[in-house]
């Protein structure tokens, strides 16, 4: 359980403006929800990044397995498109985000995080979301594994999760949606795994089927129809389940090859547009009494999405104190 004094100062800093949030970042989850240990783990909001083992992706980078080969004869291009975040697992869980997409393959050999190309080993990343969640006991991290390796090479995933973070994931009886602040704090285990395969996260009592999240891909080019994707997901949002938003745009052929401008600036300037949007339209979901769940987006740094949620939960804490 969290050091009550510690707790405290934490949610007074928290509290006291946005000017302040910076430095606590890394126990934001903690600061905030001190003194509300029956938040479920449904309720809060979380900042998440898309394709978070995608940031170690170079113009050298491979293509990923069952990826064309052809990717290899454009490597500035090809990683200019793949690579969705510029900082590391580990900077993006200091900076605040709780949610992690992980995509997992084998290549010549070994398990790495994929996204088109070979971005790192898996084991690195892992390593780095252990000593995290060793250092921040208090912070709950999604981690969403929704592509995996072939079944041969499950056992050997399966191990590796085990040596790096089987201290510090979560189990428990009681279905996902009865999940709270308090019973992770309590058992010292912050970390929640969840795989894109049944058969996979039957193996232990942690892991998690992603069968307890939706997953909202609106697959747009568009403002307008991200909005109106985003919006409807949301407000059909299952209040029991696990709901991940994607404030991303699509990107496909055509578009890459729309102008060479936008072909040469990749991912990063085709998402522009985006990146104020998460604190504007947090608001404007809890405006109209909407609950989201984890925001994910690409170039999380460039937006301001860790600073929307940590506004929103406090939001959501300030209504409840409220009634």
């Amino acid at each position: 359980m969290l050091s009550i004094p510690i707790s405290l100062a934490l949610l007074s800093a928290v509290t006291a403006g946005e000017g302040d949030l910076q430095p606590v970042r890394t126990d934001w989850v903690a600061a905030l929800h001190a003194e509300h240990p029956r938040t479920r783990l449904v309720d809060l909001v979380l900042p998440g990044t898309h394709d978070s083992g995608s940031h170690a992706i170079t113009s050298d980078s491979p293509p990923a397995p069952g990826e064309p080969r052809l990717y290899s004869s454009f490597g500035a291009l090809a990683s200019a498109w793949a690579r969705t975040q510029e900082r590391s697992i580990a900077e993006q869980l200091s900076d605040g985000i709780r949610y992690l997409d992980l995509r997992v393959a084998r290549h010549e050999g070994e398990l790495v995080l994929v996204h088109g190309l070979v971005s790192r080993k898996l084991a690195g990343a892992l390593e780095e979301i252990r000593s995290f969640a060793q250092a921040h006991p208090g912070e709950p991290v999604l981690l969403d594994f929704q592509a995996m390796p072939k079944a041969p090479a499950h056992p050997e995933l399966d191990a590796l999760l085990q040596d790096s973070l089987s201290a510090h994931l979560f189990e428990a009886a009681a279905p996902l949606d009865t999940w709270t602040l308090g019973a992770l704090w309590e058992s010292g285990r912050s970390l929640v795994a969840i795989f894109d395969h049944h058969g996979f996260a039957a193996r232990r009592t942690a892991y998690v089927s992603r069968r307890v999240l939706d997953s909202v891909w609106t697959d747009s080019r568009t403002l307008e129809g991200l909005r109106e994707r985003l919006d409807a997901s949301i407000r059909s949002r299952a209040p029991d389940r696990l709901q991940c938003a994607y404030l991303t745009f699509t990107p496909r052929l055509e578009t890459i090859l729309s102008s060479p401008g936008r072909a040469r600036s990749g991912l990063a300037g085709f998402t522009e547009p985006l990146r104020e949007l998460p604190g504007r339209w947090l608001a404007r979901w809890l405006d109209a009494g909407l609950r989201p769940n984890v925001i994910s987006v690409d170039f999380y740094d460039r937006t301001d999405v860790v600073s929307a949620a940590i506004a929103a939960n406090r939001r959501l804490l300030e209504g409840e104190e409220g009634r």
